[in-house]
């Protein structure tokens, strides 16, 4: 059975091996509200920054004597996620925009029924299937995530903490999986808002998923709606 605890799933690994751990922002307003997501910029509600805490608290026990790098996009409902995990562990984060969501073009800012005006129906291949003007497609975003985390490459033995959105964390899975864009187009991964997912190496140098969508500490305190688990 895999270890299930940061720290000691590296105890057999090469400390030369890079470990990812991945989070979703919590809950923000545009998912109780109106508003479409993607780079529409509304700050946490009060239930994501109490989910915030959680995540933080968790980490400040896994993470108690390993070195890490705690990244951000730069919208504000990452940030202020952010803000609250750097608070516990005592960093700051850097906000990137390489990590926000995808660029939702005309829609950023509006309402749906505002931006309905605006959409275009799915075409196939979905990866290049442009949902409103001035978007992204699903490659070029999967293109913007993946250039990033390989300038990121040479970081050493620190494990990277990264805040993001739930796009931005499929595509980051996709790129550490080295999937092709057949695999891309065809699979997805359920991430919830404040989940934690750990990407790793075995002994094998084989690139792995740890963890994923890990909300047990979002279960422990109450703080997962079921329409949350849809997010």
């Amino acid at each position: 059975m895999k270890p299930t605890n940061i720290k000691s799933s590296c105890d057999d690994v090469s400390t030369s091996m890079k470990r990812l751990i991945l989070i979703r922002h919590g809950e923000a307003e545009h998912m109780t509200g109106d508003y479409t997501g993607g780079w529409t910029d509304l700050p946490l509600t009060e239930l994501g920054r109490r989910q915030a805490r959680a995540v933080a608290k968790r980490l400040g026990r896994e993470l108690e004597g390993v070195r890490f790098e705690l990244l951000c996009s730069d919208l504000i409902r990452a940030r202020e996620t952010a803000d609250i995990i750097g608070e516990e562990l005592g960093v700051a984060p850097r906000a990137q925009p390489e990590l926000r969501e995808l660029n939702n073009g005309v829609a950023s800012g509006k309402t749906k029924e505002e931006a309905s005006a605006h959409f275009s129906e799915p075409t196939k291949p979905y990866i290049d299937w442009q949902p409103y003007p001035g978007a992204e497609t699903w490659r070029r975003f999967h293109a913007r995530v993946a250039g990033y985390m390989e300038s990121l490459s040479e970081t050493g033995d620190k494990t990277l903490v990264i805040v993001a959105h739930g796009g931005t964390i499929i595509n980051i899975i996709n790129w550490w999986l080295e999937l092709d864009m057949e695999t891309v187009n065809r699979v997805s991964f359920s991430v919830t808002p404040a989940s934690i997912t750990v990407l790793g190496t075995t002994v094998f140098h084989e690139r792995s998923i740890e963890r994923l969508n890990d909300v047990s500490h979002l279960l422990d305190g109450g703080l997962l709606e079921d329409r949350l688990l849809k997010a």
